[in-house]
C-alpha cells in the first residue's frame, strides 16, 4: 500500500470514529483540541508544517480568525466547491465530520499553540518583478510586509501571508484566477481576491510568490494595524443631483470603505492604485461621471476595463442592496467635486 493510500485510510478512519464516538472523548481546552487534531495531522503533519504531496499547507503560524473562517467555509461549501479543487473537496467532509462546531474552535486553539514553522522557498521567480506586482495588487489588503490586517469590518480582513509554503501560495493564486476558488455568488472575500489575479499569467504568479517568500518572518502572529478612522465627510448640498442627500453620501462613505468592498481596489477615499483608477479627479474612463452613470457602472460592473488589470464585477463583487448602491454612487459622485 502506498503512503498516500495509508494516509487517506487513516483520515477516513478517524472521520468515522469521530462521528461515531462524538468526536473523541478527551480533556477540555487545548488538550481536547490536540486529540481532535489527530484527524488533521495525517495531512498537515503533527507540527502543522504541511505536506506538499497531499496539497496540505502549513497551518502553524496562521491567525485564529483565519483558521476559523476557512474551516467554516469548508464546512458550508463556500470553499472546496469546485471539481478541480481536490484539496478543498477533501477538506469539506473532514470539517463536517465534527458534529459540534465547538470542536473546530478547539482545533484552532491547538493549532495556534503550535510553534510557528517557516517553510523554505522551493520555487523560482523574478523577485524584483514580484515586488512591483505585490505592492500594486496585494499590499493594500495584506500589508506592505505581508502581515495581513484584522479590520474593524470583517469583509476587509486579510490574512497574513507569512509562514506559508510557496507551492501553496502559487496554487491558491491560480485557483482564484481560474474560478476554482472564490467565485461563488455572495463570496465577498473571494471576489476581493479574484480581482487582482484575473488574467495573471503563471509567470507573474510565480514572481509574486517568490517575493512573498522574501518577506520578514515575524516571530509571532502579529497582524498589521487597522486603518485610521476616516475624517468626517463634508458635503456641499448645492452640488448634489436631484434626489441625492448628504445622508446618502455619508452612508456611501461607510459602504465604500466597508461592505461595498470599493476601497479594496480604489483605496481609501478613492485615490486609486494598481487595481483601480483614481475617483478623486475629473477623469472618467468608462462613463461621463454623472450620477446616473455612476449608479449604472456600480450595478453592472466593468467587464473589460481600460486600465485596470482585471474586471470590476457587478456591485464590486459585494452583496450591497440597490438602495446601498445609490448611496455609494452619491459618495463617488462627490469625490471628484
Amino acid at each position: 500500500m502506498t503512503r498516500r493510500s495509508t494516509v487517506l485510510l487513516r483520515v477516513a478512519g478517524c472521520a468515522v470514529l469521530l462521528v461515531a464516538a462524538g468526536a473523541c472523548q478527551a480533556a477540555p481546552g487545548v488538550a481536547r483540541g490536540k486529540a481532535l487534531f489527530d484527524t488533521c495531522a495525517p495531512c498537515h503533519g503533527d507540527d502543522g508544517a504541511g505536506d506538499e504531496t497531499l496539497g496540505a499547507p502549513a497551518i502553524a503560524g496562521a491567525t485564529d480568525w483565519y483558521l476559523t473562517s476557512q474551516l467554516n467555509r469548508f464546512r458550508d461549501r463556500t470553499r472546496g466547491y469546485h471539481y478541480q479543487d481536490a484539496e478543498g473537496l477533501r477538506m469539506g467532509p473532514m470539517t463536517r465530520a465534527f458534529k459540534e462546531v465547538e470542536d473546530l474552535s478547539l482545533i484552532v486553539d491547538y493549532v495556534v499553540s503550535l510553534p510557528i514553522v517557516d517553510p523554505p522557498a522551493t520555487l523560482d521567480g523574478d523577485i524584483e518583478a514580484g515586488e512591483a506586482e505585490y505592492e500594486a495588487l496585494c499590499s493594500n489588503c495584506h500589508g506592505i510586509d505581508g502581515r495581513g490586517v484584522d479590520a474593524a469590518t470583517p469583509e476587509l480582513n486579510a490574512p497574513s501571508l507569512l509562514h506559508l509554503n510557496d507551492w501553496y501560495i502559487q496554487s491558491a493564486l491560480r485557483k482564484y484566477r481560474d474560478g476554482v476558488r472564490g467565485a461563488l455568488p455572495g463570496d465577498n472575500a473571494g471576489a476581493i481576491m479574484r480581482n487582482p489575479v484575473l488574467g495573471m499569467s503563471d509567470e507573474r504568479i510565480a514572481n509574486v510568490t517568490a517575493y512573498v517568500m522574501t518577506l520578514q518572518r515575524l516571530p509571532r502572529r502579529i497582524p498589521g494595524p487597522p486603518p485610521e478612522p476616516l475624517p468626517p465627510l463634508e458635503v456641499d448640498p448645492s452640488i448634489l443631483p436631484e434626489g441625492v442627500t448628504v445622508a446618502m453620501a455619508q452612508e456611501g462613505q461607510d459602504l465604500f470603505h466597508g461592505a461595498g468592498l470599493c476601497a479594496s481596489c480604489h483605496l481609501r477615499q478613492g485615490v486609486g492604485g494598481g487595481l483601480a483608477p483614481d475617483l478623486t479627479d475629473a477623469v472618467w474612463l468608462h462613463i461621463d461621471g454623472n450620477y446616473e452613470a455612476i449608479v449604472d457602472v456600480i450595478m453592472d460592473g466593468v467587464p473589460v476595463p481600460i486600465e485596470a488589470p482585471g474586471p470590476m464585477p457587478e456591485r464590486g463583487g459585494s452583496t450591497i442592496t440597490d438602495e446601498q448602491v445609490l448611496a455609494v454612487a452619491a459618495y463617488v459622485y462627490i469625490l471628484s467635486r
